[in-house]
């Protein structure tokens, strides 16, 4: 079975040790809602790599941030660059209001990424701003994925950017699209997302979920049959999660709650090797 994680995170050598410093800094202001973050490689896309590896991961997809309004020239060139590394993949990004964001879409798309990655809490944008709008609806122009960090974010104060009725009046806008929204479809919304979601013709992701949340797994169980298991894709959201423990874990969960083998096969690595379009290739 392959097993392709969707949703993680690396950062140029140089710059690694200091993004992990910050946004662990970031995240401690929350802990006693949301317990402490701690990161589990160096940030790396060497320590990805190893990561991967020790946890029977043939790929993992690097989903980067494009946090400022300034070009994000650097942020996808190293985006393909990781692209091309073993084991490894990645999305690019854009900033909602970066004035070269249209160009940088279609560079991005000539490089060769497959989707970008979009944070309405680290960009301050909500999902359904009509900036967002018209970034969402020329990606999928290009056939360019867009994936969403969803809900609450753990190293961010409220208002939440990027809630399940919001993704809803987003979808009325940009009817076709291929979204993904991460963290279950909602960190910390679970339940808007079980109700609202699968009417959407969205993926979820199960980043930073199943294995943090043990005591959410009766609804987590609910929202993956509501949104059917041809539309959930396995994610860690690594550093912020060990990769070995949540295959692990998620592997527990998909066999506690009785999903088939085949369910199981789709989730943890078949239903992203289809969008990925690289099921040939690492077989």
């Amino acid at each position: 079975m392959m097993i392709i994680d969707f949703h993680t995170h690396a950062f140029p050598d140089p710059l690694a040790a200091g993004a992990l410093a910050q946004l662990t800094q970031n995240a401690a202001r929350f802990a006693d809602l949301y317990g402490e973050l701690v990161p589990h490689t160096d940030g790396t896309l060497k320590g990805l790599q190893a990561s991967g590896k020790q946890a029977g991961i043939q790929v993992s997809l690097i989903q980067p941030i494009a946090t400022s309004a300034k070009p994000s020239h650097s942020i996808n060139d190293f985006a393909a660059l990781a692209d091309r590394e073993p084991g490894l993949r990645s999305f690019g990004s854009v900033h909602p209001r970066n004035p070269e964001w249209r160009e940088e879409l279609e560079r991005l798309a000539g490089l060769g990424l497959l989707g970008i990655k979009l944070h309405p809490e680290y960009q301050g944008c909500y999902v359904d701003d009509p900036e967002t709008v018209q970034v969402v609806k020329e990606a999928g122009r290009l056939g360019l994925t867009v994936l969403f960090h969803a809900g609450v974010d753990i190293g961010m104060p409220p208002p939440v950017h990027c809630t399940p009725e919001r993704v809803a009046r987003l979808r009325e806008k940009v009817p076709d699209t291929r979204l993904i929204l991460a963290h279950m479809g909602g960190d910390h919304l679970w339940k808007e997302a079980g109700e609202i979601l699968p009417q959407l013709n969205v993926y979820i992701d199960t980043s930073h979920a199943i294995p943090e949340y043990p005591e959410q797994w009766p609804l987590f169980a609910q929202i993956i049959r509501a949104m059917g298991t041809d539309r959930v894709l396995f994610g860690t959201d690594s550093p912020w999660m060990g990769q070995d423990k949540a295959v692990e874990t998620t592997r527990r969960f998909l066999q506690d709650y009785r999903f088939t083998p085949e369910d199981s096969a789709a989730i943890l690595g078949g239903n992203a090797a289809r969008l990925l379009r690289i099921q040939e290739e690492h077989q």
